[in-house]
């Protein structure tokens, strides 16, 4: 793999039904910014060309036409770093080379781009060519030739090589936060599938042990009916045996559905549910996206229902989804307090949260639909959850939720 350039636009692929209109976008934006980058190369040769005084050299004038490299600058940015590194130590071979502002100012481009598009050895390599060429051009110069000079032609450069870096390095912390949120969402959608499921063993455990047993009842009442009827009575004796022949039926499909939930239950259960023993690895993920997270624990860890670890597990990661989403945090402190009756978790971040609420009571204040669902399942585990801002500008997510009795 080149250690220059963009990930291609078909990389987006695995993200869903709109990549095909993404992907096209992409495509268009590649081809306008191709047909911008010629333009300026044509732009920027004729004006080092016409800046250059009456009777130069010819070499010279060839020389320059290498700015022209630059309408395939994103495309192979080393190449047109050292290209330009070559031209300019060619025109610094006249007794006197002029001062060229075109030529300049590809310089100052061609820097920026091979900062803000290659790997770090990469860039240096194309940086260090480019200062090269700037030293080689200006040692003849009558007005850059002194060691002042050359360190004024040389700071923008290095100033827009820096810029380069800084953009570059925005660019890939972006793309992990993207990834890592996209992550993140999975999750979220596994625990509602989880949630369903739960839901669903919930309702057969309902059927069960409601509907099939007032079922039995009336199998069992029509079947007593029956053995107390008069021989004469035979209307009644055949409605009697109807109820019963329904309600058996009855009883057998809805043990075959019931059946059919468990069976589709079992086979939907992937992996194991998070828990308190992956926050490391939570938090390891979270680091890699740019937030600095420190986890802090106090008190003796208690054995907690696994629904309640998993939903501990689940205010945690929200809490750290939006601070990533909705803040510009930079660091967050995530410390969980065990005592003897809860285990108490609060998750702070020092960014500038959007979240307006106070904090009194169990509201979930700015802090998304994700909390406010949580709110709910904590509420059910018996637990407390709040969230609010703080007054330096961050975002408080406080939760407590009850332990097994030792």
């Amino acid at each position: 793999m080149s250690s220059c350039g963009r990930i291609p636009a078909t990389a987006a692929t695995p993200y869903g039904p709109g990549v095909s209109v993404v992907g096209a976008s992409i495509r268009r934006w590649s081809a306008d910014a191709r047909v911008a980058d010629a333009v300026l190369a044509v732009a920027l040769a004729a004006m080092s060309q016409a800046q250059l005084p009456a009777g130069e050299n010819v070499w010279v004038r060839l020389s320059l036409l290498g700015i022209l490299v630059l309408a395939v600058r994103r495309r192979w940015p080393l190449g047109a770093a050292l290209v330009l590194a070559g031209v300019l130590a060619l025109e610094g071979l006249s007794a006197d080379p002029p001062a060229n502002f075109g030529l300049y100012l590809a310089v100052m481009l061609a820097g920026f781009t091979v900062a803000a598009e290659c790997k770090l050895s990469a860039a240096l390599l194309g940086g260090l060519a480019l200062a090269a060429g700037v030293v080689a051009h200006d040692v003849n110069s009558a007005d850059y030739g002194s060691a002042a000079g050359m360190a004024s032609d040389l700071a923008i450069p290095v100033v827009l090589w820096g810029v380069g870096r800084g953009v570059r390095i925005q660019r890939r912390r972006a793309d992990r936060a993207g990834a890592l949120l996209a992550d993140l969402e999975a999750e979220q959608e596994e625990l509602s599938r989880l949630a369903v499921a739960a839901e669903r063993r919930h309702l057969a455990r309902e059927m069960h042990d409601v509907v099939t047993h007032s079922v039995s009842v009336i199998v069992i009442q029509a079947q007593a009916a029956q053995r107390v009827l008069a021989a004469e009575q035979t209307q009644v004796a055949k409605a009697l045996t109807d109820i019963e022949t329904a309600g058996r039926a009855a009883l057998n499909e809805m043990r075959r559905l019931l059946g059919l939930l468990r069976d589709e239950e079992v086979a939907n259960a992937v992996g194991h549910a998070p828990g308190l023993a992956d926050l490391p690895a939570l938090l390891h993920l979270v680091g890699g996206a740019g937030l600095d997270v420190e986890l802090t624990q106090t008190g003796t860890q208690r054995p907690l229902a696994p629904a309640v670890e998993l939903t501990a597990y689940r205010v945690v990661q929200e809490a750290l989804t939006n601070a990533l989403r909705h803040t510009a945090t930079s660091t967050a402190r995530v410390a969980l307090a065990w005592s003897d009756s809860e285990l108490a978790l609060d998750i702070n971040d020092t960014g500038s949260g959007n979240g307006s609420g106070t904090g009194s009571g169990n509201e979930s204040a700015g802090g998304g639909r994700g909390l406010l669902g949580l709110r709910e399942r904590v509420l059910d585990h018996g637990g407390t959850l709040r969230s609010s801002a703080t007054q330096d500008g961050g975002y408080h997510v406080a939760a407590r939720l009850p332990v097994r009795p030792a």
